[in-house]
């Protein structure tokens, strides 16, 4: 396998990590929210608010990964002045 294929199948695998964290990341807050929501007797109050904080977290990497790959798609593609 050339270089140039190995960097585009890493590429295309770190862009498959969104879907992922995506889900795991407010699924595996809202796991501790529930925990300690035993633990302190609150259910389920630090289930919702940890699960959406894992939600917005991951909406938002997605969102500014997004934004830099398609910056660094801006300034070196072949319409960009050099």
């Amino acid at each position: 396998m050339k270089n140039s294929q190995r960097r585009e199948l890493t590429q295309q695998m770190g862009r498959t990590t969104g879907g992922y964290e995506l889900v795991f990341s407010p699924l595996l807050l809202a796991v501790i929210g529930y925990g300690l929501d035993r633990l302190f007797g609150t259910v389920p109050v630090l289930t919702i608010t940890f699960g959406l904080l894992g939600l917005v977290g991951a909406v938002t990497k997605i969102y500014f990964t997004y934004r830099s790959e398609m910056e660094h798609h801006e300034a070196n593609g072949p319409w960009a002045q050099r």
